[in-house]
């Protein structure tokens, strides 16, 4: 124990003498392992970490797909619920829930509140108990039942200020009195929704728990696995279930119907549910600080190989007196813990300001984001990392001391020797290294860039500029029918019209890129698909007069919306050019009629809808989403079909947020209970359907930037190290007769030499590794030239300025000066 503390405190002690080799090597470490540890917390709570409940490696995912239709992902109905939870012997207890919002509070005062719904075997399931108050009971599922809410902890310390009577008290929520009956712990977190207020039960008539609202989805579930199950086996059961309800359904040629949409339900682990679609990037990035640390370990084993040249009299004198390799190994080695862990400290300080700045690209959206910090796991990694660098850039002197004859150390002394030629080539080596990893980081970033500026150019189809969209939620008991929501809506759309600057103005319940989409069935009425063909399910929306206008989607042939299309007149219906194309390829398909009953299934009137007007394509969700996975779209009146949650989309002359105020004032008028909620332009809610891809992108940006950053500089640290120690050979030179741009050829060459084999080595693993972010491209390929070309012309050119500096040094060597030196 005190040889190791006197090797600490020598090198402690060196690291004062040389401050400006320490300083460099800490801040290196410090800016490399930091943003690891960054990228780390956000993995380790995101991707690694268990979820919050109790034994979590039984919960699982559960939802309905039909790939024929278009609906590889649906959610599940209210039956799915109370059959698989009788007849699933796999599984120990399931669970509906449901991500909504609610308007709370008086007239006048006002707020919306995300909220959650859930049937009464949600908290159990999970293994989560109140901590004032109880949960739900069976029976709050049923419907006419004094209205309850849970609260959650943070809303409780807001709304009541923790006060410790709140159980029994009411909350008026969406118009209605609600008792209070629970508040849950502190440390409960829906994943899904992490930012809830409060649970509401989600309540079933009689009807909707009968195979009459089979398929008809509208919750996501969790199930519980019983002991000894597994994912495979709840799988076959519930796949045999839906068999044998296929075989209860009292309607005609279902059977058939399912399996040609490709019908089937599908069971996976929660957490990789969960985290399915930011896993592969998170990885990417986890994997980009990689080659950073790398490349920084790379520069620090390149620093402290040249001072450990330079100690090598040092070195050579301790053996002298006694010293063996393996002692003078052991203190270099000392010496790179020290640093590692003085680095590894300064990269805590500099992620927690990170993780602070990764907020501003969207990490606190993720999954679990609001949790993501510096837990003792974090810490942990930071040490095992500190360490795995130390060894890292401390092996590579040690290396060299042990294939070094430190016994020709005195004999060079007195000639000025230059390095070896081992030691050369290992910090050309070297060299090269951080100039492929860092090729690699740039073509990766480039990549991604390129991408995303193709996604930017996708045309939605519809014109997002100068137009503002707000929610708006009536609640059923002061808007419990379609004449009232219908009139609301109509004297809404009134007003605003009349505003200042609104040129346009409409509803719709189903706002592209925003937080709700559906799909149902649709086809014409006198289309009777053939045995084995689909049914499809395409976008289903409903919206009204001047809505199309405001969107700016072109009307192709027909008519939009107006106030021929009321309560009472013929069922009108819109359908895009996909639709139009998939049915009527050779004729319009205006005055035909379509229907959403089942094939085989009589169609009455209230099934029937006239096509009044074809409307341009769109994209709903995804820019980015390949034409063969849309499916077609269709549009409802709200004068037909009334809606009870709604989007308005207005379109204006002027900035389209200074159209808020005058909005909400209209609202007050019309309504003081109501909110105005999720205020954005349409430009902003097309920006954050990118966010996915803009992430990473900027990250791997950086990255790559700080990566281009240490490979220049260890181009010019061993090319200005190579310069001082061949300022003897290089004088020789010039009093040969070589002029001054010789020797600026000549260290040139050597930086440019180890710049192309770099590049050279990076292309080969380049042409391996950008395969494992294919699927995170858009409009562009994996080995694409122009980013390959761009990146090495930049790493050639910045190479190349990073050698001017020695390269001019060297032409500058005085040869009598540099001779009287040897």
């Amino acid at each position: 124990m005190d040889t190791i503390l006197r090797d600490v405190r020598f090198g402690l002690k060196l690291l004062l003498r040389d401050r400006t080799f320490s300083l460099t090597v800490l801040l290196t470490l410090g800016v490399c392992i930091g943003a690891n540890v960054a990228i780390y917390s956000v993995v380790e709570t995101v991707v690694l970490s268990p979820l919050p409940f109790e034994q979590p490696d039984r919960l699982v995912t559960i939802y309905n797909s039909y790939p024929g239709a278009g609906a590889e992902r649906g959610d599940n109905s209210a039956p799915d619920f109370f059959f698989r939870r009788e007849r699933v012997a796999g599984l120990e207890e399931v669970a509906l829930f449901q991500g909504s919002a609610s308007t709370v509070g008086e007239a006048g005062r006002v707020e919306r509140v995300r909220s959650l719904r859930v049937t009464p075997s949600f908290f159990p399931m999970l293994g989560v108990r109140a901590a004032r108050g109880r949960t739900f009971l069976e029976e709050e599922m049923d419907p006419g039942r004094e209205p309850t809410v849970i609260l959650t902890h943070g809303y409780w310390q807001e709304r009541f200020a923790g006060s410790p009577d709140v159980v029994g008290r009411s909350l008026r929520i969406d118009g209605v009195p609600t008792t209070i009956i629970g508040v849950l712990p502190e440390d409960f977190r829906m994943p899904q929704h992490p930012d809830i207020g409060f649970v509401l039960p989600l309540t079933f008539t009689p009807e909707q728990r009968t195979l009459h609202d089979w398929h008809s989805n509208s919750y996501a579930m969790l199930g519980r696995l019983a002991a000894g199950a597994t994912i495979e086996q709840v799988e076959a059961q519930i796949a045999a279930l839906n068999a044998s309800l296929i075989e209860e359904v009292p309607l005609p040629n279902v059977a058939q119907l399912l399996a040609d949409v490709g019908f089937h339900t599908v069971v996976v682990d929660a957490r990789d549910d969960l985290v399915r679609d930011v896993e592969p990037v998170l990885f990417l990035l986890w994997g980009g600080v990689g080659f950073v640390l790398l490349i920084g370990c790379v520069n620090i084993a390149n620093l402290m190989l040249a001072r450990s040249q330079a100690r090598m009299r040092e070195l050579a004198t301790r053996m002298a007196l006694g010293a063996q390799r393996a002692r003078l190994a052991r203190q270099i080695l000392t010496e790179a813990v020290v640093m590692g862990l003085l680095g590894g400290g300064v990269g805590i300080g500099l992620a927690a300001v990170g993780l602070r700045l990764l907020t501003v690209v969207g990490v606190d959206e993720l999954p679990r984001g609001a949790e993501i910090g510096l837990n003792l796991a974090v810490l942990l990694y930071t040490v095992a990392l500190a360490l795995a660098a130390a060894v890292l850039f401390g092996a590579i002197p040690i290396v060299h001391l042990f294939r070094s004859d430190l016994n020709r150390v005195f004999r060079e002394e007195g000639r000025g020797a230059t390095a070896s030629r081992a030691a050369v080539l290992l910090r050309g080596g070297l060299v090269a290294g951080q100039v492929a990893l860092a090729f690699l980081l740039l073509v990766g970033a480039g990549l991604l860039l390129r991408s995303f500026r193709a996604a930017l150019e996708v045309d939605p189809g519809f014109e997002p500029e100068g137009v503002l969209t707000a929610y708006i939620a009536l609640p059923d008991a002061r808007y419990p029918d379609g004449d009232a929501r219908r009139a609301f809506a109509d004297e809404l759309l009134r007003r605003v019209r009349a505003l200042p600057g609104v040129t346009a103005a409409g509803i719709t319940d189903q706002l592209p890129f925003g937080s709700t989409h559906n799909n149902s069935a649709i086809r014409p009425a006198d289309y009777e698909p053939p045995p084995g063909e689909s049914i499809l399910a395409p976008k289903s929306t409903t919206a009204g007069p001047g809505y199309f206008e405001a969107m700016g989607i072109d009307l192709v042939e027909g008519r939009t919306f107006d106030e021929r299309d009321g309560p009472g007149d013929t069922r009108a219906i819109i359908i895009d050019e996909w639709l139009a194309r998939r049915y009527w390829p050779d004729r319009s398909p205006l005055g035909q009629r379509m229907t959403q009953a089942v094939p085989g299934e009589a169609a009455d009137d209230e099934d029937l809808y006239t096509i009044i007007g074809v409307v341009e394509t769109i994209k709903h969700e995804d820019l980015t989403a390949a034409a063969s996975d849309h499916v077609g779209a269709y549009y409802f009146s709200y004068r037909q079909r009334s809606v009870g949650s709604m989007a308005l989309v207005v379109r204006t002359e002027a900035e389209p947020a200074s159209l808020t105020g005058s909005i909400r004032a209209v609202l007050d008028r019309l309504d003081p209970e109501l909110a105005l909620f999720d205020v954005q332009a349409l430009e902003s809610r097309l920006a954050e359907s990118l966010a996915s891809r803009r992430t990473p992108m900027v990250l791997l940006l950086v990255f790559a930037g700080v990566a281009l950053f240490l490979a220049i500089t260890g181009i010019y640290g061993v090319l200005a190290y190579s310069v001082a120690q061949r300022t003897r050979e290089i004088g020789i030179r010039m009093a040969l007769g070589i002029p001054p741009t010789g020797a600026i050829q000549l260290v040139l060459r050597q930086g440019m030499t180890l710049t192309g084999a770099g590049l050279a080595a990076g292309a080969v693993a380049a042409f391996f590794l950008v395969r494992l972010i294919q699927s995170l491209l858009f409009g562009v390929r994996p080995m694409d030239p122009v980013v390959l070309v761009a990146t090495a012309a930049l790493l050639a050119v910045a190479a190349a300025a990073a050698c001017m500096i020695p390269a001019r040094r060297a032409s500058r060597v005085d040869p009598v000066i540099a001779l009287s030196q040897g």
